[in-house]
Protein backbone atom coordinates (compact mmCIF):
# COMPACT_ATOMS: atom_id res chain seq x y z
CA UNK A 1 0.00 0.00 0.00
CA UNK A 2 2.50 2.82 1.13
CA UNK A 3 5.27 1.04 -0.19
CA UNK A 4 4.54 1.85 -3.88
CA UNK A 5 4.12 5.08 -3.19
CA UNK A 6 6.55 6.03 -1.32
CA UNK A 7 9.75 5.85 -4.49
CA UNK A 8 12.61 6.78 -2.28
CA UNK A 9 12.46 3.77 -0.06
CA UNK A 10 12.06 6.01 3.03
CA UNK A 11 9.32 5.72 5.20
CA UNK A 12 6.48 8.21 5.75
CA UNK A 13 6.84 10.39 8.97
CA UNK A 14 3.79 11.10 10.54
CA UNK A 15 2.29 12.62 13.26
CA UNK A 16 -0.73 11.83 15.01
CA UNK A 17 -3.14 12.81 18.04
CA UNK A 18 -5.81 12.07 20.02
CA UNK A 19 -8.05 8.59 19.06
CA UNK A 20 -5.07 7.41 16.32
CA UNK A 21 -2.59 6.92 19.29
CA UNK A 22 -4.77 4.15 19.92
CA UNK A 23 -4.01 2.49 16.34
CA UNK A 24 -0.54 3.01 16.38
CA UNK A 25 0.71 -0.53 17.24
CA UNK A 26 -1.99 -1.89 14.94
CA UNK A 27 -0.03 0.47 12.15
CA UNK A 28 3.40 -0.64 13.21
CA UNK A 29 1.99 -4.47 12.55
CA UNK A 30 0.17 -3.66 9.11
CA UNK A 31 2.50 -1.12 7.18
CA UNK A 32 5.90 -1.88 9.27
CA UNK A 33 8.31 0.43 10.40
CA UNK A 34 10.48 0.37 6.74
CA UNK A 35 7.40 2.47 5.02
CA UNK A 36 5.87 4.25 8.05
CA UNK A 37 6.70 5.89 11.07
CA UNK A 38 3.90 7.14 13.27
CA UNK A 39 4.28 8.87 16.91
CA UNK A 40 2.40 11.30 19.24
CA UNK A 41 2.62 14.66 19.92
CA UNK A 42 1.33 15.50 23.22
CA UNK A 43 0.57 19.51 22.68
CA UNK A 44 0.10 21.74 20.32
CA UNK A 45 3.57 23.34 21.13
CA UNK A 46 5.23 20.22 20.65
CA UNK A 47 3.21 19.60 17.27
CA UNK A 48 4.17 23.08 15.84
CA UNK A 49 7.91 22.26 17.07
CA UNK A 50 7.73 19.43 14.70
CA UNK A 51 5.95 20.86 11.74
CA UNK A 52 8.76 24.23 12.19
CA UNK A 53 11.86 22.04 12.08
CA UNK A 54 10.18 19.94 9.25
CA UNK A 55 10.48 16.86 11.22
CA UNK A 56 6.99 15.77 9.76
CA UNK A 57 5.64 14.30 6.43
CA UNK A 58 2.48 14.77 7.60
CA UNK A 59 -0.36 14.84 10.49
CA UNK A 60 -3.29 13.83 11.45
CA UNK A 61 -5.04 15.45 14.28
CA UNK A 62 -7.74 14.95 16.74
CA UNK A 63 -10.20 17.83 17.78
CA UNK A 64 -10.34 16.14 21.28
CA UNK A 65 -6.32 15.69 21.71
CA UNK A 66 -6.08 18.08 24.50
CA UNK A 67 -5.26 21.24 22.59
CA UNK A 68 -4.59 24.84 24.38
CA UNK A 69 -5.71 26.29 21.29
CA UNK A 70 -8.91 25.54 18.90
CA UNK A 71 -7.97 23.32 16.18
CA UNK A 72 -9.22 25.51 13.55
CA UNK A 73 -6.68 28.29 14.67
CA UNK A 74 -3.93 25.43 15.43
CA UNK A 75 -3.90 24.56 11.60
CA UNK A 76 -4.12 28.14 10.71
CA UNK A 77 -0.83 28.11 12.31
CA UNK A 78 0.77 25.24 11.12
CA UNK A 79 -0.11 26.81 8.02
CA UNK A 80 2.03 29.83 8.42
CA UNK A 81 4.65 27.21 9.21
CA UNK A 82 4.30 24.99 6.20
CA UNK A 83 1.79 25.66 3.26
CA UNK A 84 1.45 21.99 2.00
CA UNK A 85 2.03 19.84 4.98
CA UNK A 86 -0.86 17.11 4.49
CA UNK A 87 -3.07 17.73 7.57
CA UNK A 88 -6.02 15.24 8.17
CA UNK A 89 -8.40 16.31 10.72
CA UNK A 90 -10.88 13.81 12.59
CA UNK A 91 -13.61 15.49 13.97
CA UNK A 92 -17.91 14.70 15.43
CA UNK A 93 -18.83 17.99 14.14
CA UNK A 94 -21.04 18.07 11.12
CA UNK A 95 -21.08 22.00 11.23
CA UNK A 96 -20.77 22.85 7.60
CA UNK A 97 -19.13 26.56 8.72
CA UNK A 98 -16.01 24.68 10.31
CA UNK A 99 -15.90 22.26 7.62
CA UNK A 100 -15.39 24.83 5.06
CA UNK A 101 -13.25 26.57 7.02
CA UNK A 102 -11.00 23.30 7.61
CA UNK A 103 -11.18 22.96 4.03
CA UNK A 104 -10.48 26.77 2.86
CA UNK A 105 -7.25 26.35 5.17
CA UNK A 106 -6.25 23.46 2.84
CA UNK A 107 -7.05 20.70 5.41
CA UNK A 108 -5.73 17.42 3.37
CA UNK A 109 -9.09 15.70 4.81
CA UNK A 110 -11.76 15.89 7.60
CA UNK A 111 -12.74 12.50 9.07
CA UNK A 112 -15.65 11.79 10.52
CA UNK A 113 -15.70 10.52 14.18
CA UNK A 114 -14.98 7.18 15.26
CA UNK A 115 -11.90 6.75 13.41
CA UNK A 116 -11.80 3.24 11.68
CA UNK A 117 -8.72 1.92 11.07
CA UNK A 118 -9.63 1.42 7.40
CA UNK A 119 -9.71 5.17 6.68
CA UNK A 120 -6.59 5.69 8.61
CA UNK A 121 -4.58 3.72 6.18
CA UNK A 122 -6.81 5.23 3.53
CA UNK A 123 -6.14 8.21 4.63
CA UNK A 124 -2.40 7.34 5.07
CA UNK A 125 -2.16 5.80 1.17
CA UNK A 126 -3.48 9.01 -0.19
CA UNK A 127 -0.82 11.39 1.72
CA UNK A 128 2.03 8.90 0.60
CA UNK A 129 0.60 8.96 -2.95
CA UNK A 130 0.11 12.96 -2.77
CA UNK A 131 4.22 13.05 -1.44
CA UNK A 132 5.18 10.42 -4.14
CA UNK A 133 3.70 12.98 -7.00
CA UNK A 134 5.14 16.02 -4.93
CA UNK A 135 7.97 14.95 -5.22
CA UNK A 136 8.29 13.54 -8.69
CA UNK A 137 7.44 16.95 -9.98
CA UNK A 138 10.23 18.69 -8.52
CA UNK A 139 13.24 15.98 -9.60
CA UNK A 140 14.76 17.58 -12.54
Amino acid sequence: MVARANQFDRPLNLVVTGEVEGWLPALEQIVGPRWLIARKVNSDSELLDVVRRRAVDAAVLDEEAPWSIDLLQLLRMVRRLDQELPVVMLTARSDRRWLETALALTAFSVVAKPLALEELLRQIQRIAFRLDRMLRERLP
